[in-house]
């Protein structure tokens, strides 16, 4: 039996699933980072007196880090490795984050802001690929979907204490706090990441056969006297100029641009609703103490959708599963813009419901599109999918805004992203078979 098919098929070791874990804990860090401007924004105005758009530009700046380490820095994971992708981007992010502590201008913590961003796009595309590699067949949607659901997880949490921390220190305390949590992370990557395993099998480095039987002992699998050779029934890849003329060219193209575009329409829906929920709460005509309880009410229904999928990811089909998602999510955005002309309560409740709605599918993309690329492009193929979704949620806020400018009200725009969600559903049905599927890893995709 290949090496790969003993793993798809073996149950998750305790090794297994603290590296599960430790992925977690590396989004809920992650996702306490790009809400951290946020948290302190209205402190950093105040003490440098910058206007709106220079306000602006530092909220966007981690988002455009982050869409770019997505698509450009992520496929060095696939050149030097999982395990030293990911140690070299929670190093950059922890430093990241304690250099803003001491920013002494706008300028600096603009700079400071896009290169943090730069690192943590590159880390999550990285994260998502290294936690599927690392799961078995049985256990991977559930897995990967626990692992997304860190994000907003971080999100709350570090919102919690930021607030406390920020009122009685000020705002660099926030950043400093990000930075020693990542910076604790550090050692646990590396003394419980061993390199992946489908790296090395595609990669071959000159000690790929230590490397190998080290990562294999680790999760409790026999070593091997020597490598062996390529996947059952794969097709030999021709190396092109780029990683990327692999993932855009040949038998790729279409599922790329299928996941591309899933992921978009989804990230633009989530982070259009993220950024306008409380704020629609307030403008019609309830307190901002409820436009706030409705922000951390969005963030626990999102949660919640996510760990809901990743059930049903475990017992049905992830395709159909998440075709279902994206369809109920379109339903959830309907239910937000009817319910603000009714009882806060009501109103509460369907932000919590959006939450849900729009985070849900998320958890199912991140679990469904490592299995749509063979290993040695993995990687690439993940970072560009997910860059994709980071330029939907770049644009769709900023074209919200532009909108409500227009005359638009933001109940309106809720139904604006009922039909791209339902088209979602569209796309994740037109998906063929993963490369990835069932308990062994089969008929790998040629790549022309």
């Amino acid at each position: 039996m290949h090496i790969k098919d003993r793993i798809e098929e073996a149950p998750m070791s305790r090794r297994q699933v603290a590296i599960i874990a430790i992925c977690t804990a590396l989004y809920m860090i992650d996702g306490f980072d790009v809400l951290v401007m946020a948290f302190s924004a209205s402190h950093v105005e105040e003490e440098w007196g910058l206007n709106g758009a220079q306000l602006g530009y530092l909220l966007s700046a981690a988002l455009v880090g982050m869409a770019v380490g997505s698509i450009f820095v992520s496929t060095v994971a696939d050149i030097f490795g999982r395990q030293r992708t990911m140690l070299v981007g929670v190093c950059i992010v922890g430093l990241g984050m304690l250099a803003s502590f001491f920013a002494p201008n706008y300028a600096v913590l603009l700079v400071l802001r896009l290169l943090t961003g730069l690192a943590i796009g590159t880390l999550q595309a990285t994260i998502g690929v290294f936690a599927s590699e690392f799961s078995n067949a049985k256990r991977r949607s559930t897995a990967l979907s626990i692992v997304t659901i860190g994000q907003p997880i971080g999100g709350v949490l570090g919102g919690l204490a930021s607030g406390v921390l920020i009122s009685q220190y000020g705002w660099r305390s926030a950043f400093l706090l990000g930075a020693v949590a990542t910076f604790l992370m550090i050692p646990l990557v590396m003394k419980v990441f061993p390199e992946s395993v489908d790296f090395l099998l595609a990669r071959r480095p000159a000690d790929a056969l230590a490397q190998l039987n080290r990562s294999l002992r680790s999760i409790g699998q026999p070593p091997v006297d020597a490598l062996p050779d390529a996947l059952p029934d794969a097709v030999p890849v021709q190396r092109k100029t780029s990683r990327f003329a692999d993932v855009l060219t040949g038998y790729n193209t279409r599922r790329t641009i299928l996941l591309s575009l899933a992921y978009f329409i989804l990230m633009a829906s989530f982070y259009f609703a993220n950024s306008w929920t409380p704020k629609l709460i307030t403008a019609s005509g309830f307190t901002a103490r409820d436009g706030i309880n409705a922000g951390v009410l969005f963030s626990v229904g999102a949660i919640a959708g996510g760990i809901t999928l990743g059930l049903f990811g475990a017992r049905f089909p992830m395709r159909k599963v998440l075709a279902v998602f994206f369809v109920a999510g379109a339903a959830t955005f309907v239910v937000f813009a009817n319910s603000t002309t009714g009882s806060v309560g009501w109103a509460l409740f369907a932000a919590a419901l959006v939450g849900f709605g729009s985070n849900a599918p998320i958890a199912g993309m991140l679990a469904i599109s490592p299995t749509y690329y063979t290993s040695e492009v993995r990687g690439t193929a993940l970072g560009l999918v997910i860059g994709m979704g980071r330029l939907g949620a770049i644009i769709s806020p900023i074209l919200a805004g532009a909108l409500i400018d227009g005359g638009w009200s933001a109940g309106d725009l809720y139904f604006l992203f009922v039909l791209p969600m339902a088209l979602g559903a569209v796309v994740i049905s037109r998906l063929g078979k993963p490369v990835l599927h069932g308990p062994v890893e089969k008929h790998p995709a040629p790549v022309h």
